[in-house]
């Protein structure tokens, strides 16, 4: 499922129902050296959960966030120690807690794949 880790060793499982912008941002985290696994649908990320561990599920709420926050809860429930971030508005910001305790990102000196990559650095 995850692709082979690299130099930078980190795997991250990308769920973004836009295909352009899951992409490009699946694009701009391998330059940093991170292996991302992508995907379209809930449904998809519970299969690619069951015996794969990734350094953070990183999830785009775009067309029915109950449905992500439902899965949100069954990843704490079922998988405790999986860490979780969610990318709300512009794509400048990640929450750990979808709407809640949302980390604006600064502009132009880093980006949210340079934040995103500080994260995953102390994971």
């Amino acid at each position: 499922m995850p692709s082979e880790t690299d130099s930078f060793g980190k795997t991250v499982l990308l769920l973004d129902s836009n295909q352009k912008l899951r992409e490009m941002r699946a694009r701009r985290l391998r330059l940093y050296g991170i292996s991302v696994h992508t995907i379209g649908r809930v449904e998809e990320a519970r299969a690619c959960l069951e015996g794969n561990t990734y350094n953070l599920v990183l999830v785009a709420p775009r067309k029915n966030p109950d449905e992500v926050i439902e899965f949100h809860r069954e990843i704490n429930r079922l998988y405790p120690a999986q860490r979780v971030a969610f990318l709300v508005g512009p794509p400048k910001y990640i929450s750990s807690t979808y709407g809640m305790n949302v980390i604006p990102m600064p502009a132009r000196r880093e980006t949210w794949a340079d934040r995103l990559k500080g994260r995953l650095a102390s994971a």
